[in-house]
């Protein structure tokens, strides 16, 4: 079985969960609340967000979660391909 780079990995799933982010910063800030209230009922498997809902999309606010989920991506992608290859090797 080939080994994955580890690192190649961490990076590209950290830049492909930042575009995500950044989509669905995109759809927050351009739809009316209550669309965007629907849409995360649905990925949210029916839990109803609504009572906490708020659209206070900041820039600042944006860049922090931006970067949380940029970094935390990376780590769980660098998990992800190391225990691929612990597993591949090993099972």
């Amino acid at each position: 079985m080939e080994k994955l780079n580890q690192n190649a990995v961490a990076l590209a799933f950290g830049i492909t969960m930042a575009l995500v982010y950044v989509a669905c910063l995109v759809f927050v800030a351009i739809f009316p609340l209550q669309t965007v209230i629907i849409v995360e009922n649905y990925f949210m498997h029916g839990v109803d967000i609504s009572s906490i809902a708020a659209k206070n999309v900041t820039l600042a606010n944006s860049l922090v979660g931006l970067v949380a989920v940029f970094f935390s991506s990376i780590v769980a992608g660098y998990i992800f391909a190391w225990l691929y290859n612990w597993f591949g090797e090993n099972v």
